[in-house]
């Protein structure tokens, strides 16, 4: 199908499928799809559904979060951006995983 516009929900997005439809969006990218939501969704005309790993949708931009929280604090406050410490986890947390 054609592909104009992509939404997407980093973590658990279920919930949020009457307003991606409402956002004319082709296609939805978010984590941990329920079978009855997801095709009752379809059924309602919901976009095309990608289902991706929770992990894998809320950790690629923690970083940037990070940034954003620091030039935050820095323009709000110079100081507080250095009192406060900030740490990305670099430990995968997605259960499918080999190990």
């Amino acid at each position: 199908r054609p592909v104009a516009s992509v939404a997407v929900c980093g973590g658990a997005g279920d919930d949020l499928f009457a307003e991606v439809r409402a956002s004319g969006a082709d296609v939805f990218v978010t984590a941990d799809l329920r079978h009855h939501p997801a095709t009752e969704a379809l059924e309602h005309g919901a976009p095309a559904l990608v289902d991706c790993a929770h992990w894998a949708t809320e950790w690629p931009w923690l970083a940037a979060a990070e940034r954003v929280l620091r030039a935050g604090l820095a323009e709000r406050d110079p100081a507080a951006a250095d009192s406060v410490d900030t740490r990305v986890s670099t430990i995968v947390t997605a259960p499918w995983t080999s190990v």
